[in-house]
């Protein structure tokens, strides 16, 4: 009589899967026994399962929760108290130099002279739609600059994103929308030279 090798379950308590080398089905092939004789659970930690002691249960007595740090469940265990800014009367959590968000603990936005505070990408909800030009940007050759606005071109219709432009040197600065490079595309003459960005 011979044992059809497709009849033969995985090693694990439940598993109804056919398996394959070691015993194993393909699900568990690369779970570990338990290291206990005759338990048939994968392990969970040291080599054994929950049921035989692979997740510490609570040192208190009479607590059943499983154990988190220094061998204690949350509810026995040491208490995090969070940092509050150190600003009087705030009760916000800190964060950067010990003070919450609303009094300077946060990062500043990365465009030139904004104070607003950084969101994402190291910029604020204002700039974080935006393209960010410079003067150094456009720098270089005239064939340099034609493939950068170029691409800036399309990259803005595609995207239909605002363009945030900044003039270092005088300290100006312009927020235009995709309406308004559109407007001022329609009104600025081709004498002009301009950047035809939208």
């Amino acid at each position: 009589m011979s044992i059809d090798p497709s009849s033969i379950l995985c090693f694990f308590n439940g598993c109804t899967h056919t398996a394959v080398s070691g015993g194993k089905c393909d699900l568990h092939k690369f779970r570990t026994k338990c290291s206990v004789d005759a338990c048939r659970n994968q392990t969970y930690a040291r080599n054994l399962c929950i049921k035989h002691g692979g997740k510490l249960k609570c040192q208190v007595d009479g607590c059943d929760a499983n154990a988190r740090g220094q061998g204690f469940c949350c509810k026995h265990g040491p208490k995090v108290t969070k940092k509050l800014c150190q600003v009087d009367g705030c009760t916000k959590v800190a964060h950067a130099r010990h003070r919450c968000v609303r009094h300077g603990g946060g990062r500043a936005c990365n465009v030139g002279l904004c104070t607003a505070i950084a969101r994402r990408a190291g910029l604020c909800q204002r700039h974080s739609g935006c393209v960010v030009l410079t003067p150094d940007a456009l720098s270089g050759t005239d064939d340099d600059v034609d493939d950068l606005v170029a691409m800036l071109d399309e990259s803005l219709k595609q995207l239909d994103v605002a363009v945030w432009w900044q003039d270092e040197s005088s300290n100006n600065s312009l927020d235009l929308t995709v309406d308004d490079c559109a407007l001022l595309d329609y009104f600025i003459t081709a004498d002009v030279p301009s950047f035809n960005l939208y």
